[in-house]
């Protein structure tokens, strides 16, 4: 079976308010606000330092895109250009018909549904373009607000993996592994 989706057009997703597009070099500066902000990476990676560190992120992301091993969006608002957030499918597996999201959004837009918006854009993409089975999430189990976005979309939880992730307060955290089933996804969606 061969995917309906090809790269050889970057996908950009569509939703009420936000635009996933492709992420680009000039991306770097508006990509270090979030990951150099402590808060945004408190449960994420540590903080970076210097806004060469995004330019030779977006570089790598870039590359997993040309070799098709996972997809990364920059998030922004309908009729802007400025990323706010940057949302994407690790870990592609095809045969396997599954992948791993993961996803970070500047704090000054936390809490107004626009993770929730993106990532649900994200979703029936890879449920039906990508024609993913299963969607994974990790997440340390005492991020509160990713268990709540993760939840809301319909994903379950299905396992913990204790003291996994030692965090910026000197203490190790247990991990969290949810997972979404097209099937599920779809009776949750589409009634």
């Amino acid at each position: 079976m061969t995917d309906i989706f090809d790269f050889s057009t970057f996908p950009r997703l569509t939703s009420e308010r936000v635009v996933l597009r492709e992420l680009e070099p000039d991306d770097a500066a508006d990509l270090f606000v979030w990951r150099s902000d402590p808060e945004v990476q408190k449960y994420n990676s540590e903080p970076m330092q210097d806004v060469t560190e995004a330019a030779a992120l977006i570089d790598r992301l870039r590359r997993e895109y040309s070799t098709q091993t996972a997809i990364h969006w920059a998030v922004t608002f309908s009729g802007s250009t400025q990323a706010i957030g940057l949302f994407g499918f690790n870990s592609w597996e095809r045969f396997h018909h599954r992948a791993e999201i993961g996803y970070d959004l500047r704090r000054d837009y936390w809490g107004r549904g626009i993770a929730t918006e993106a990532l649900d854009a994200m979703l029936r993409f890879g449920f039906t373009r990508m024609r993913l089975n299963r969607v994974e999430a990790q997440t340390i189990a005492d991020n509160h607000g990713s268990v709540r976005l993760l939840q809301g979309l319909g994903f379950q939880r299905e396992g913990l993996r204790r003291a996994h992730s030692l965090e910026d307060d000197g203490t190790y955290h247990d991990g969290a592994i949810y997972g979404l089933l097209q099937r599920d996804y779809r009776s949750s969606r589409y009634p």
